[in-house]
């Protein structure tokens, strides 16, 4: 596959993970009674919105230029490609705390779908020699690793107090 079509399978991959994780996130808004957790829930379905405009722009310069656009606006952290997220294995939570499905439940999927969004832009970094394109996934990677903490933060917390962060 050429580097082209490489680009344009890990950026259409992406935009279906935020798609989804978009729609995921708006209806645990709906879903969610606590105001802390629903605050949580709509930040991170704004931040969707913000990855999904950035993979479009990017569809669009490959097709127009053939080529990643760094876009001027992003820091682009420092990030170990190494690094592996690891969401709680939910059966020994429930066994653990007994709840009933909910709240857990949406945080435990929601830890799963960041999780496949980094190792996704992990892997399209380190597979592009394009600079742009490396620093746009490591963005990426940077932005999902921190919803993935966010994210465990407020698991642990429900797990352990019953509460929200």
């Amino acid at each position: 596959m050429t580097d082209k079509g490489k680009a344009y399978t890990a950026l259409s991959r992406a935009l279906k993970l935020e798609q989804d994780g978009l729609r995921f996130y708006l209806r645990a808004v709906r879903q969610t009674a606590d105001e802390k957790g629903r605050a949580m829930f709509k930040s991170l379905a704004d931040d969707e919105r913000m990855h999904l405009d950035m993979i479009k722009r990017q569809l669009h310069a490959l097709g127009a230029e053939g080529s990643y656009v760094l876009l001027p606006d992003i820091d682009v952290p420092d990030i170990d490609l190494e690094e592996k997220l690891f969401p709680p294995e939910r059966e020994q939570v429930e066994a653990k705390i007994g709840m009933e499905p909910g709240e857990l439940d949406a945080l435990h999927l929601a830890l799963d779908n960041e999780n496949k969004s980094y190792a996704l832009y992990v892997a399209a970094a380190q597979e592009t020699d394009d600079e742009a394109g490396k620093q746009i996934y490591l963005w990426l990677a940077d932005a999902e690793r921190t919803h993935f903490n966010l994210l465990m933060s407020n698991y642990t917390s429900l797990v352990s107090t019953g509460g929200w962060v």
